[in-house]
């Protein structure tokens, strides 16, 4: 029973990581013909002083650092990569928000990679595992490991770029 619920959990990730990367889309596809290509989003202006700019500038590398610790956590323990992700996708909009980063372009080659990369690196898993161990999701002793820590953090960065260009919007242009 334990290892249908697993193989059930497996499968469950990556539907979810797909509905992302599809809601994306969806928000993408709101944008008028004339704005594609353009950056989601608004433009804020540049938070020089005060509380705002001041969180902007320190939070971010503390925020980059639990990510990274939940996204360690993930791999021995449930969870882990949704709220890696999470976290660093609203270390971005904080940083965003404040005017010290920019949208990237929709039409940004490295935007669309990181977006399908969790469930493309989900996908080559299991089928690594049917190719090595002769099932989806099952892998030889001792490459367990790095296979789960490779997808871990593949999938943080999808649902971080995911979440990220879902706070955003549709694209603009200037």
């Amino acid at each position: 029973v334990a290892a249908v619920l697993m193989g059930f959990r497996g499968l469950d990730t990556l539907l979810e990581s797909a509905v992302l990367v599809f809601a994306v889309l969806g928000v993408w596809s709101m944008a008028p013909d004339t704005a594609w290509g353009g950056r989601p989003g608004p433009r804020f202006p540049r938070a020089g002083h005060g509380p705002f700019a001041l969180l902007a500038r320190v939070l971010p590398p503390i925020g980059i650092v639990v990510a990274v610790h939940l996204a360690w956590v993930g791999a021995d323990a449930p969870g882990g990569k949704f709220q890696a992700g999470t976290v660093l996708a609203a270390m971005w909009v904080l940083a965003w928000a404040a005017g010290l980063v920019e949208a990237p372009r929709v039409d940004d080659s490295r935007l669309r990679w990181a977006l399908v990369a969790g469930p493309l690196a989900f996908i080559a898993a299991g089928l690594l595992g049917w190719a090595t161990a002769g099932h989806v999701l099952a892998w030889p002793p001792g490459v367990e490991k790095p296979v789960i820590l490779l997808v871990e953090a593949a999938m943080t960065l999808s649902v971080a770029a995911a979440l990220a260009l879902l706070v955003a919007g549709p694209p603009e242009r200037a």
